[in-house]
């Protein structure tokens, strides 16, 4: 008897695993909780709990990751517990210690698809702040370019917050183009924000900035444009 004990934790996971991947997340879970009530310190088990609970009860997934310590892979779906529970900085150091930054991008991307997008910038500027200033500054650019982009969009849905996250994004922007500032994108970026909400003369340095680096880039010369004259 002894010796089925493994045998029949290890059909508890398959049968498990195949009604996760059938999108039966609460028949899923039953199926693990039975196969460690048979074999408790499976860690395989524990970690596969997790998965099939992450959505419904991020804490008691995050507990299931966390006891799995299954290494990176585990370290990543952590990443993914916190992230739902708004534990952005322990989320991000998570990412990085899995080498999962992508799996972080993919948590803001579902934030801002669900419309958190102050959880979503959040966890944007804890991965800055896990960043190395000197060594990681192309990185840091990008992902102040991305919160730039996340905060105009959120102002487009919160109207009374509109003007102070447009004047962030603009900052958001700025720094960006500070730390690469050979990227078109981040300079056409920081043009049209200011164009729109804030120092038109900002924004004209920025398109002929552009234009020095791109003589006739389409989309600076139309900015130049609709600012009209230099006066």
């Amino acid at each position: 008897m002894i010796a089925a004990r493994p045998v029949a934790a290890s059909w508890c996971d398959d049968r498990g695993n195949v009604a996760l991947a059938q999108g039966l997340t609460a028949q899923a879970s039953l199926w693990f909780q039975r196969g460690l009530s048979i074999e408790p310190a499976s860690r395989l088990l524990r970690e596969d709990l997790g998965r099939s609970i992450l959505t419904a009860d991020p804490v008691a997934a995050l507990d299931d990751f966390t006891r799995a310590d299954c290494g990176e892979p585990c370290m990543a779906e952590r990443g993914d517990a916190e992230a739902r529970i708004g534990r952005a900085d322990a989320a991000a150091a998570d990412y990085l210690a899995a080498k999962a930054a992508t799996r972080l991008g993919d948590a803001v991307g579902r934030m801002a698809g669900a419309g958190r997008y102050s959880d979503a910038i959040a966890l944007e500027q804890a991965l800055i702040a896990h960043l190395d200033p000197v060594l990681d500054q192309a990185d840091i650019a990008a992902v102040n370019a991305r919160i730039g982009a996340l905060e105009v969009t959120a102002a487009k849905n919160d109207p009374r917050g509109a003007p102070a996250l447009r004047r962030s994004a603009i900052t958001s922007f700025a720094s960006a183009s500070r730390l690469a500032p050979l990227n078109e994108g981040y300079l056409l970026s920081l043009g049209y924000a200011q164009m729109q909400w804030g120092d038109r003369k900002a924004a004209r340095r920025a398109f002929e900035r552009v234009l020095e680096l791109h003589p006739t880039q389409a989309d600076a010369e139309s900015g130049l444009d609709r600012l009209g004259p230099d006066r």
